[in-house]
């Protein structure tokens, strides 16, 4: 799965072998940041932390629970899961912190079939290098830089020479779906992940996004 994190440790592991509102009214219906939620935003909201919490504690079982169950369809689950939990038991490095804000929680709309919503959280990520024959250098330390720089930017990119650490800041954006008397589940919504909607996003909600 292509979010952030498991994104990260892939990259790292790899690069060792080289609607806007009406003015003066506020709209109770777009952002997080919005004084107001509707209802259906802030029940929205309960099941993005939830999977958030997920995502920060690495609990694989139920981030693949609240992962939009469709997306298995041309991925197989097993595989996805055991992907998972090989990057995150990596012997090559360590995940010392993974922090993630909720940024924005779009209106929600209607499709045939549920709701839907587009959603982005910021997170930031600090990893340890634990195998001291990985970027043992500072030639292969600059090479992962900028791999991750042209990734995430410069700007969100910081290495720690001394204490073999490196700090990743990005902005996901994901899709969340409800179908009908169903829970929310989640999706990524990337360039990645939109080259499979057409094969597991109903329709309705590709006309609409």
């Amino acid at each position: 799965m292509k979010f952030l994190l498991l994104g990260t440790l892939a990259m790292v592991l790899l690069g060792c072998n080289n609607s806007h509102p009406t003015k003066g009214e506020k709209d109770p219906n777009t952002t997080i940041t919005s004084i107001h939620y509707s209802t259906k935003q802030r029940e929205l909201k309960s099941f993005f932390e939830r999977y958030l919490q997920a995502l920060q504690s690495l609990n694989t079982d139920s981030i693949i629970e609240m992962t939009y169950p469709k997306l298995f369809i041309p991925i197989n689950r097993d595989l996805f899961q055991h992907y998972i939990e090989t990057l995150l038991n990596s012997p090559q490095i360590k995940i010392v912190s993974f922090d993630t804000n909720i940024s924005h929680i779009g209106k929600v709309h209607t499709y045939d079939g549920g709701e839907f919503s587009q959603l982005s959280y910021k997170s930031s990520i600090k990893l340890n290098f634990v195998n001291p024959e990985l970027y043992r250098d500072e030639l292969s330390l600059r090479v992962l830089n900028d791999v991750l720089a042209r990734k995430y930017g410069q700007k969100n990119i910081s290495i720690d020479t001394q204490k073999r650490t490196i700090l990743i800041k990005e902005e996901e954006k994901l899709l969340a779906i409800k179908e009908e008397g169903k829970e929310w589940k989640f999706i990524g919504d990337n360039p990645s992940y939109r080259e499979l909607y057409p094969r597991v996003i109903p329709s309705d909600i590709l006309s609409q996004i």
